[in-house]
């Protein structure tokens, strides 16, 4: 899903680091990250903008998924780089 607010930039909680709105977007695969709504809503409608791009099946995943801790997140990444 591309959108106007892909290059925009903000501290991920998560990571620790800087993460663009289009990485959120993708931090699941097929779905944004869980705490996409919590991270950007001051800057625009985040919430709107995901329901309206994801499928209905999507939308019911997204917002029953539990954000993972911190670690969890760095060791999946970590895996991920490695393979």
């Amino acid at each position: 899903m591309k959108t106007e607010h892909d290059h925009k930039l903000i501290r991920c909680p998560k990571l620790g680091d800087e993460m663009t709105f289009a990485y959120c977007l993708r931090e699941a695969g097929d779905l944004p990250c869980a705490r996409i709504v919590q991270c950007w809503f001051l800057f625009f409608d985040v919430a709107a903008l995901v329901k309206e791009n994801l499928t209905h099946e999507q939308w019911e995943r997204f917002t029953c998924a539990q954000p993972k801790d911190k670690v969890t997140s760095l060791i999946e990444i970590i895996k991920k780089a490695k393979r």
